[in-house]
């Protein structure tokens, strides 16, 4: 019997990042705004600086308090990272042309954040006001989701531009695309799956939602285990039939088989030994990746972090490095190499 972690990477557009929107969200500040579509009877509506700051506020503060600080060292390094990256995702959605996303309607999303659950965060299912919509048909190309009538760009991952589709069901490839809310991509597969609820069947291809691990699935005999709640404070006894640790709260099982519990995940820079170090010690990359010769190192194993690379610079989408959030490692031809670029609604008609 095992205990299954499928934790996911909070750089992958996404994801979260892959936030179909309004671009990403923040609140904060002081500015005038309207919820209901429209500015309000007595003051001008909001600029896209102060909805962006905004936006970037909301979103970052979300991200620091689900986590515990976590995913910020993970995706950003720093709260000011993430607020500098997620104001400029912001500003060049808002700046795309065609886009159905405003300012008014960035500002509707800052305000449902505050019913925003972390669970719906983590697992990529924004309110409602997040999700913009606008006039691109089916196969018309865009930048950004809130320029498509159906709210999906699909070919984003590692290209300047795609093509408006229909949003991903679970089983579609996400090779080249981010999966839709409430969804995983498998690495194994490259496949969308739903995320879990709690009790619900799972195995190493169909992951459990956040706060969730799956417990009791065995591969060799293709038996599935359930969700279960993950393990939220250091020294909660954990695997084998028992959950296992919610990483994205920085926690890891370790210890001697048989008497493992939660222990708190390191957090390390670039160049340095990460991931499976010792039955006691897991390491994470700060702002970065942690790479084998081969690949993101996986369970069991032990590689070296690599920084994400600033705009305009080399990455690799398998040996790393990989790209600062929102810059997409753009691929051209074949191979895994590309280049960081920053995602410009001006490019793509």
């Amino acid at each position: 019997m095992s205990s299954i972690s499928l934790l996911r990477s909070p750089t992958i557009p996404g994801a979260f990042l892959a936030f179909a929107l309004v671009t990403l969200g923040g609140c904060g500040g002081t500015s005038s705004k309207s919820t209901d579509g429209g500015p309000d009877a007595t003051s001008a509506a909001p600029t896209i600086e102060q909805a962006c700051n905004d936006i970037a506020q909301a979103e970052c503060t979300k991200r620091m308090t689900c986590s515990g600080g976590d995913s910020v060292t993970r995706a950003f390094g720093t709260m000011e990272n993430c607020l500098a990256r997620e104001i400029l995702s912001c500003t060049n959605g808002l700046s795309a042309p065609q886009t159905g996303n405003t300012p008014v309607l960035v500002e509707a999303c800052v305000a449902a954040f505050a019913t925003y659950s972390c669970a719906d965060f983590f697992n990529n299912n924004p309110p409602a006001p997040c999700v913009a919509t606008g006039p691109r048909a089916t196969g018309a190309t865009c930048a950004f989701n809130g320029q498509c009538a159906s709210a999906y760009c699909q070919g984003l991952k590692n290209s300047s531009c795609g093509a408006c589709q229909a949003p991903p069901a679970p089983g579609a490839s996400c090779a080249s695309s981010s999966c839709w809310h409430d969804q995983t991509c498998v690495g194994a597969t490259t496949m969308c799956a739903a995320d879990g609820a709690l009790n619900a069947s799972c195995d190493a291809n169909d992951p459990c939602g956040y706060g969730l691990i799956c417990v009791g699935a065995v591969a060799s005999t293709s038996t599935p285990g359930t969700c279960q709640a993950a393990g939220e404070a250091t020294g909660t006894a954990c695997g084998g039939t028992m959950p296992g640790c919610d990483g994205t709260s920085g926690l890891f099982c370790g210890g001697a088989s048989g008497s493992k519990t939660c222990m708190s995940i390191t957090y390390v820079g670039n160049g340095m030994p990460c991931g499976d170090l010792s039955s006691t010690s897991h390491a994470e990359c700060i702002a970065g990746g942690c790479y084998t010769s081969t690949g993101s190192a996986g369970s069991g194993q032990t590689g070296t972090c690599k920084s994400d690379t600033a705009d305009g610079t080399a990455c690799d989408t398998v040996l790393g490095p990989g790209c600062i959030t929102p810059a997409r490692c753009v691929i051209s031809g074949d191979g895994s190499a590309g280049t960081c670029e920053i995602p410009l609604g001006s490019t793509c008609g």
